[in-house]
């Protein structure tokens, strides 16, 4: 059948310097920045553990894990809560930085274009995009989940 219009539910969720685009479903609250625990001796991205409703979840540094520098924390700055997706109950949850407010869009194949540039070597990074002429980045979820549970020692 032609002519069929898949349209999903997804959030623009301003960065440092990009925007994400994710599926509404992934995102699980935004709240207020507040400072994390500071955990010695863990890697760059790992801003630290964040209290958020009796969990300890771990709070990275989306950009960091990218391969750019740390996540500048601003007057703008929240904390967006992902549901983790990969069924691991050490992981529930994880958060990342975020600047701003996220706004919903209907992504579908008449506002969103993937571009021709490759990602491969940049971690956690599952495609570049247009929404309506304006970049985006749809993040690798299961891999940034990966890379928390590799180190999983910080926050366990």
């Amino acid at each position: 059948m032609s002519g069929i219009s898949v349209s999903v539910r997804s959030l623009m969720i301003p960065m440092m310097h990009d925007k994400i685009l994710l599926p509404n479903a992934s995102l699980a609250e935004i709240v207020t920045y507040s400072d994390p625990v500071s955990v010695d001796k863990s890697p760059d991205w790992f801003l630290g553990l964040l209290e958020w409703r009796g969990l300890r979840v771990p709070l990275v540094s989306f950009e960091s894990i990218q391969g750019g520098n740390k996540t500048d924390v601003g007057k703008h700055s929240r904390i967006a809560i992902f549901n983790a997706l990969g069924g691991n109950p050490e992981l529930p949850f994880f958060a990342v930085v975020v600047q701003g407010i996220p706004h919903l869009i209907q992504a579908n194949q008449s506002v969103v274009t993937a571009l021709a540039e490759e990602s491969g070597d940049e971690e956690g990074v599952m495609a570049h995009v247009l929404i309506e002429a304006e970049p985006a980045i749809i993040p690798d979820l299961d891999k940034i989940e990966s890379i928390i549970m590799a180190e999983k020692s910080f926050f366990i």
